[in-house]
């Protein structure tokens, strides 16, 4: 698989060399993205895994295209905002607050599954795929939450990556965005966790970084970069940094495994400013470096962690009652309405609790977990004079012949 990238890698470390941008071909007067033709996967995972993270990159770097391209954030005063400060200590941290003026798609876990990825954003309708395999944003000023856990499970987690960022370039030229949250598998491999990556995950990391087809038999080399990806302050953990590990969005709040009172008066911008610092390998005054908060990553009662309000069915009346207490504190300490979680796979669906303050939205679609159909959550924002936002359920109906609009149906219309 000759992927034509020019990185070298010297003694373990990689150098830097020009960028290789994603393969983007023109059609008409529009310009669209990597090929996501299932006839041609292998050339997919090439352009993909070959593709550096330049555009998001160059945004980061430049303050004041930052500014132009990111006119969604928003300040957490008693009025919405949209300034396009970027909230924590540092300007390389992810936002925490965001106004969307449209549509809002979440999607859950992805674990290395490309294809279901495609299919979840076209669900959402926020992106069409040409006969040709091409890949364009039509979803105009929607906002795109993916709600973490891209790696592990399964061979495609870079060509995952490398689409969202790409996509989230083009849906700000329209208003739109598109943000990855870090789940608790983005953290294990920061922290050199590898346990649940496969084979093709591996090797996708070592083409990545400019290994050849035959220095992927040398399994210590391959192990080798990919730490050297995602150790604090490698590549890809720098990468992570952008994401947030919580994220609000108009009254609507995002996190991967749950959100405690404990963790609101931690202080949310708190959180994502030192998971960020972690993942960037930031020196501290101290002498050392950065750690992550244990409030976001330690245990169970973690926000990467948390199984406490996406448990499919509570025990008792009493457990429910203690986590959607819980919640319902957390939110007020927001001004959120909501919660959507994703981290455990729902067999029955995506789904809500506690009045509607919970939704779990996790239905294990990748292969390399329990292969479900691809359900995405929308929230439709109220009409004019209007207080409450709608949500609903997307479902895939599975073996269907009716069309993509057929394939649509409304589970909760609140």
């Amino acid at each position: 698989m000759a992927l034509g990238m020019q990185r070298q890698l010297r003694g373990h470390q990689r150098t830097a060399p020009a960028p290789v941008l994603p393969v983007v071909r023109p059609r008409a007067t529009r310009a669209t993205g990597p090929s996501v033709s299932r006839g041609s996967r292998r050339h997919l995972l090439q352009q993909l895994a070959g593709a550096t993270l330049l555009v998001h990159a160059q945004s980061v770097a430049d303050p004041s295209s930052v500014a132009s391209a990111s006119a969604t954030l928003a300040a957490p005063t008693e009025e919405a905002s949209t300034s396009t400060a970027v909230l924590g200590n540092s300007a390389l941290d992810p936002p925490t607050y965001v106004t969307a003026t449209g549509r809002i798609i979440a999607i859950g876990d992805l674990h290395g599954d490309l294809d279901k990825a495609v299919e979840a954003l076209k669900l959402g309708r926020v992106i069409s795929v040409s006969d040709e395999g091409e890949v364009s944003w039509v979803g105009g000023d929607t906002v795109v939450v993916q709600l973490g856990d891209v790696l592990d499970r399964g061979d495609v987690e870079i060509g995952i990556i490398n689409l969202l960022r790409y996509l989230d370039t083009e849906a700000r030229k329209q208003g739109g965005a598109v943000y990855m949250l870090n789940g608790n598998h983005e953290s294990l491999n920061v922290c050199g966790d590898f346990r649940y990556v496969t084979p093709g995950a591996f090797a996708e990391s070592a083409l990545y970084a400019g290994l050849s087809e035959a220095d992927l038999k040398d399994w210590q080399l391959v192990a080798k970069v990919r730490y050297s990806l995602y150790k604090p302050g490698g590549d890809l953990a720098r990468e992570f940094s952008r994401n947030p590990t919580v994220l609000v969005v108009n009254d609507t709040v995002f996190a991967h495994g749950g959100l405690l009172p404990t963790h609101v008066e931690y202080g949310i911008e708190r959180l994502n400013s030192e998971v960020a610092a972690w993942m960037r390998g930031d020196d501290i005054p101290e002498g050392n470096k950065a750690q992550p908060p244990f409030l976001a990553m330690g245990d169970a009662n973690s926000v990467m962690w948390n199984r406490t309000l996406s448990k499919e069915r509570f025990a008792t009346p009493y457990e429910r009652y203690h986590a959607c207490n819980a919640v319902k504190q957390a939110l007020a300490k927001v001004r959120g309405k909501r919660l959507v979680v994703g981290h455990t796979p729902q067999l029955g669906g995506v789904n809500c609790e506690c009045e509607n303050q919970v939704w779990r939205i996790d239905v294990g679609m990748s292969y390399g977990v329990l292969n479900r159909p691809v359900q995405v959550l929308e929230i439709v924002p109220p009409e004019e004079g209007g207080d409450d936002a709608k949500v609903r359920i997307i479902r895939n109906i599975p073996n269907s012949m009716s069309s993509a609009d057929d394939d649509i149906t409304i589970a909760s219309n609140l």
